[in-house]
């Protein structure tokens, strides 16, 4: 909120002499939020849920769309992390949160308790997600992970790998 001029109110006391600052209401809009800073980076104070949780939104409250290069189905390969050099295909995409599950990748355990009585506990596997920029193309034929590029073949546009040409 910086970037918000302040103006004074005069009458007012406060650390400032006889003025204390307030908003300019002015310079306020309804398209200007506070930003968090969290460990996550500067995130906009926008949508419901956790200040650490808070996913951007349009002008009807439902959650904005991130921009990915790869799509369900994409052969990939994971370029950073525990499991970095692992081939796989993405079984699912997380449009809201930009994230990509890999099948056979990212394996988590969670240990869940009985809620009934007489039910026994437990152990669930499932496969964790990963950021879509932690991923690259992979081209089978070649066993070389490429870039995404567009191009547009007979009217259509079309992704294809920048190393080796070849259309996903």
């Amino acid at each position: 909120m910086a970037s918000m001029m302040l103006r004074s109110v005069s009458g007012a006391t406060g650390a400032f002499g006889n003025q204390r600052p307030t908003l300019c209401p002015q310079r306020l809009s309804t398209s200007m939020s506070p930003v968090t800073t969290c460990a996550y980076g500067n995130l906009p104070n926008v949508g419901g849920g956790r200040k650490w949780k808070k996913i951007e939104t349009n002008h009807n409250g439902k959650p904005v769309k991130v921009k990915m290069h790869v799509k369900k189905g994409d052969l990939v390969q994971i370029i950073s992390g525990a499991d970095k050099g692992l081939v796989g295909e993405i079984t699912e995409v997380v449009t809201k949160k930009g994230l990509v599950i890999i099948e056979g990748a990212n394996k988590s355990v969670k240990h869940v308790g009985p809620r009934a009585e007489g039910e026994t506990g437990q152990i669930k596997e499932f496969f964790s997600p990963f950021h879509h920029s932690n991923v690259m193309l992979y081209s089978a034929e070649k066993k070389v992970a490429s870039r995404a590029g567009y191009k547009i073949e007979d009217g259509k546009k079309v992704r294809y790998l920048k190393k080796t040409g070849e259309i996903v």
